[in-house]
């Protein structure tokens, strides 16, 4: 089932299908190949001699919907619009998105349900209310996949999809980095601070990585790595107890300001 219709303003990646001599004509990969418009103007920033010397029939763009009008299902894009940083974000959540329903999609079919492709659907878009990338869901499931049964995703289709993530995907590399505020007004205090960041970094093991380095005194970072998020998790919250204790048993102040998670994808995803 295609998404519903583009909105104003939105951004959506267009594949160009014919270039002419005011615009160009592209299809919304994400709406069902629905067409689209991008007026000449709107190619690119100043003055075109030759449309295609900008973009070419098969290119993949991304473009900001200028107008939509869902009655005369006509839709006008912009690519003038869109920063560099911009497309290539979306680009790369569209290609996240199309590589998470395709493997939803193959697991369907081959546990043989009536219809996979509404199936596979139906999934993402449970996954999509919990997750902003069902790639990162799958990509959990790879060490926890009883996650799929949040989703309410089908016996069948599981016995099909996590042989199948865990044959296709890799794990990513969990990231988990605390912001702390360390404190001492000891003569030494500089000193204790280092021992204490020392101690708690000394917390290791071979499946995870922990550093520690400074955001600019009294603010310092406890980085830590791995391929396991529940070992990141653990890890981070054993490694900054370690080291408030440490500051605090000096008679130094010490508090975590902030929390971050974030993953690392391995190319092959």
């Amino acid at each position: 089932m295609p998404r519903d219709f583009p909105r104003r303003n939105e951004l959506v990646v267009a594949t160009v299908k014919r270039v002419e001599e005011h615009g160009v004509i592209a299809t919304l990969d994400e709406y069902d190949g629905l067409e689209a418009y991008i007026p000449r103007g709107h190619v690119a920033s100043g003055r075109i001699k030759d449309i295609r010397d900008f973009v070419k029939e098969g290119d993949r763009v991304v473009g900001r919907v200028i107008r939509a009008n869902r009655a005369r299902l006509q839709v006008d894009l912009s690519l003038r619009y869109v920063g560099k940083e911009q497309a290539e974000k979306k680009l790369r959540e569209w290609k996240e998105r199309s590589r998470a329903l395709s493997l939803l999609k193959v697991a369907a079919s081959r546990a043989g349900v009536r219809d996979p492709e509404s199936v596979a659907r139906q999934i993402l878009d449970r996954i999509e209310e919990s997750y902003e990338s069902a790639l990162d869901a799958l990509e959990d499931a790879i060490s926890n996949p009883e996650l799929l049964d949040q989703f309410e995703v089908p016996s069948e289709v599981v016995e099909q999809l996590v042989p199948l993530i865990r044959e296709q995907l890799k794990p990513p590399l969990y990231i988990k980095e605390v912001t702390l505020k360390l404190v001492s007004l000891a003569p030494n205090g500089v000193e204790i601070i280092r021992g204490a960041l020392l101690k708690g970094t000394s917390i290791h093991s071979e499946k995870v990585a922990v550093e520690a380095f400074t955001a600019g005194a009294p603010r310092y970072v406890v980085r830590v790595s791995s391929r396991d998020p529940s070992l990141v998790r653990r890890f981070a919250t054993t490694v900054t107890k370690r080291i408030i204790e440490e500051v605090r048993r000096a008679g130094g102040r010490a508090e975590v300001l902030a929390e971050r998670e974030t993953r690392r994808r391995t190319a092959e995803n």
